[in-house]
């Protein structure tokens, strides 16, 4: 019989976008599982059936099953996928498959975040982590290169964030004013968070307005850290965190071919520590200690936006949508200390990022007597300034501009890209093709703090993927896709010097990475199972690190420079699965699960050393329960890590080896209940079981005997003991 399919995918699609279908259906007697739909695999909306690579999407609704209070949270149980930092600075970024920083790109509502800013000393770090996950619809994270839709960065994959719309809060298609409030408790760092939401369409406006605030205390680590003062502290250094954010957008329809929003948004995170983890540690060659050391962070961002929808019904496309952004990040960095050297002092450091970002995409459909087309292309531009000011200031000497390490930069790129979605076979045989062309430009200034002679950076690139579904069935598919990535070096990769202690030579003359991505899999969707299993591998040219060039012959101190390497190869298997148990065997109604598994294995082919950035094999198993009448729930979680033992400094002295990352078990557990239809009381209990418990990127560089200016108890990394939360939401 002839495979066919009652609708074209792309109407599917559609029609699941605007019913903002959730994943996990438990309104009816006995769970399902409905179609997903995606945009970051073509930057168009795409039945996740139709999709040639493997992407992890999770929406507002999951965010509120599991309780996630953050991005970090939020992405746990994505396989392949981690959310790194911790501490004072916060999230640093994403691990996809092995591979962090500034090789994965970051995207909300198709602005491009900023690169990550680390100089490696401890009193300045600029993460593109000024994000409030309550103002989040969803969050897709495309796994493997991605450069042929997102351009330079996505050379290791790129997480999509979108923001909620009036539509994904309002329950009606007429005039409506919708209201909510959600209030909770954090007992890991004593974090009480507010955020009220207001929607509203009235005729052809909408408008939704979502103010956050939140007021707590340091993350804990594991309670039997050493609660003392000095480098055996293993408890967190205690702090205060304050978090405000304002999400506001507008649509009008200002006829049936026109509709046209704006955007507003502000971010603004405060964080101040008293870090007694530093009291009395010492430079013994330098004769320098430390008395006392007291932190202040500020991390803000500003974002206002305009765009235009046209439906244009053209020969050169059905629909157009344009937009320009203007975005503000400011990462500002107080450092206070007493030292037995210099006094009191404060080092200042000022990090800030000001872009305009352009973008233009067409959609058009082309229909032939056996297959169809559906086109999406367009291009975007993007200016971004990046400014560097540290000051010096001593009780005794007054102040000092300090050295920044990178001088102020003005990047320009600009990219033109095609997809092309191929509908043959009567859609039993999807064909997935991109093409993207980028052009990059970085402009150094050299300023007070940067003196040295610099030369501007130029590059560009084709990048390509051609991919391909085949649908065995309407419940059994095959994929696999081939796709390259490309990545500019950062301003930091091109510039940055240091000369206290070590040295690090600036080199301009890097070579921009690549990479080539090929994936495999087996997909299965019903409404009662999702299973998929990939296989991929993933190779990396011209791959930027840092290189050890010996001692200095005059002053006998080591030097370090970035270079290129030849090839670091990077490969895995996943597996994921969500079972409606109900349904399948026979289980009581609203029983379900889900389970992921990860494996990724990788290494820098000059020397055969595994990747630091290399997660060990980690596994999710979730059982869940939602009654019959919707009103109340039970989910629990089993997350398990293996041991990481092998590190890129296999070779070193015994006593430089990077400390082992032990493995782990930690249970989950949340619950919630509806007393009337709005309202929803959740509650969880974390690391239900008191594991103690390190995560691997936490204990990164972190060597056997540790170095003179770091803490000497590890326990001060560990992930906080058992801990609780719990939330109310009422919705009118």
């Amino acid at each position: 019989m002839m495979y066919q399919f009652p609708f074209k995918k792309q109407l599917i699609a559609t029609s699941i976008l605007m019913a903002v279908a959730p994943q996990i259906y438990a309104e009816t007697e006995k769970q399902t599982f409905d179609e997903v739909v995606v945009v970051s695999a073509s930057k168009t909306p795409q039945a996740y059936s139709d999709v040639s690579t493997s992407i992890s999407k999770i929406d507002s609704d999951e965010f509120e099953k599991t309780m996630a209070n953050d991005i970090k949270q939020a992405v746990k149980y994505m396989p392949g996928v981690e959310a790194e930092g911790s501490g004072r600075f916060g999230l640093s970024g994403f691990n996809i498959r092995g591979m962090n920083g500034s090789r994965v790109k970051i995207m909300v509502d198709g602005v491009q975040q900023p690169v990550a800013y680390n100089p490696g000393a401890g009193e300045q770090r600029k993460y593109p982590n000024a994000i409030e996950v309550d103002t989040l619809a969803t969050i897709e994270v495309n796994k493997g290169a991605s450069s042929s839709l997102f351009g330079s960065d996505a050379v290791a994959g790129a997480v999509v964030m979108r923001t909620k719309n009036p539509d994904d809060v309002l329950v009606t298609d007429g005039d409506e004013h919708r209201f909510g409030i959600k209030t909770g408790y954090s007992s890991a760092d004593e974090n009480f968070k507010t955020t009220a939401t207001w929607a509203m369409r009235q005729d052809k406006l909408e408008t939704l307005l979502m103010l956050t605030y939140a007021d707590g205390s340091e993350t804990k680590t594991h309670g039997s850290g050493a609660d003392v003062v000095g480098d055996q502290r293993g408890a967190a250094n205690p702090a205060s965190k304050k978090l405000g954010n304002v999400l506001a957008k507008a649509f009008y329809q200002v006829n049936d071919n026109h509709r046209i929003g704006f955007t507003g948004e502000y971010y603004d995170y405060t964080h101040k520590e008293d870090e007694l983890s530093y009291y009395g540690i010492s430079i013994p060659s330098m004769g320098f200690i430390y008395n006392s050391r007291n932190t202040s962070d500020e991390n803000k961002r500003f974002r206002a936006g305009f765009e235009h929808e046209w439906q244009t019904n053209s020969v050169i496309a059905d629909d157009l949508k344009w937009s320009v952004n203007y975005q503000d990040s400011r990462s500002l960095n107080k450092n206070f200390d007493n030292t037995n050297i210099y006094g009191d002092r404060l080092r200042q450091r000022d990090a800030q990022d000001q872009s305009w970002q352009f973008d233009t995409q067409l959609h058009k459909q082309v229909d032939f007597d056996t297959h169809y087309h559906l086109l999406t292309y367009g291009g975007n531009y993007k200016n971004n300034k990046f400014q560097l000011n540290n000051d010096d200031f001593n009780h005794t000497s007054g102040g000092t501009v300090g050295s920044t390490g990178v001088p102020d930069a003005t990047t320009q790129n600009f990219g033109l890209f095609i997809e092309d979605q191929i509908f043959l076979m009567n859609e039993r045989l999807v064909v997935n093709a991109g093409l993207r062309y980028d052009n990059f430009k970085t402009d150094p200034k050299a300023s007070d703090g940067y003196t040295n002679e610099i030369s501007p950076y130029q590059d560009d690139d084709f990048s390509a993927k051609l991919g391909a579904v085949y649908h065995l069935s309407q419940q059994y598919s095959v994929f696999g896709q081939v796709s390259q990535g490309f990545k500019a070096p950062t301003v930091h990769d091109l510039y940055y010097t240091y000369s206290q202690g070590a040295i690090i030579e600036a080199n301009p003359n890097l070579k921009s990475e690549r990479s080539t991505s090929y994936e495999v899999g087996f997909r299965s969707q019903s409404n009662v199972a999702k299973y998929e299993l990939v296989g991929f591998y993933n190779q990396y040219t011209d791959f930027i690190s840092s290189k050890d060039l010996g001692k200095d012959p005059e002053t006998g101190r080591d030097r370090y420079t970035m270079v290129n390497l030849d090839n670091v190869d990077i490969r895995g298997v996943e597996f994921s699965s969500d079972v409606a148990l109900d349904e399948l065997l026979g289980a009581p109604a609203g029983l379900y699960s889900r389970f992921s598994l990860t494996y990724t294995d990788g290494e820098d082919k000059s020397t055969g050393e595994q990747l630091d950035t290399i997660t060990p094999l980690r596994s999710v198993f979730a059982l869940g329960y939602d009654n019959v009448e919707n009103n109340w729930g039970l989910l629990s979680s089993l997350t398990m890590a293996s041991r990481k033992t092998e590190w890129q400094d296999k070779d070193s002295a015994a006593s430089e080896k990077n400390v082992d990352a032990p493995g782990y078990a930690v249970v989950d557990l949340t619950a919630y209940y509806r007393p009337m239809k709005d309202m929803t009381l959740r509650a969880g209990l974390f690391n239900a079981f008191d594991a103690k418990y390190w995560l691997h990127d936490d204990l990164r560089s972190k060597t056997v005997v540790p170095g003179s200016m770091s803490p000497k108890n590890y326990d001060i990394y560990s992930q906080p003991g058992r801990n609780w939360s719990v939330t109310l939401e009422y919705l009118f």
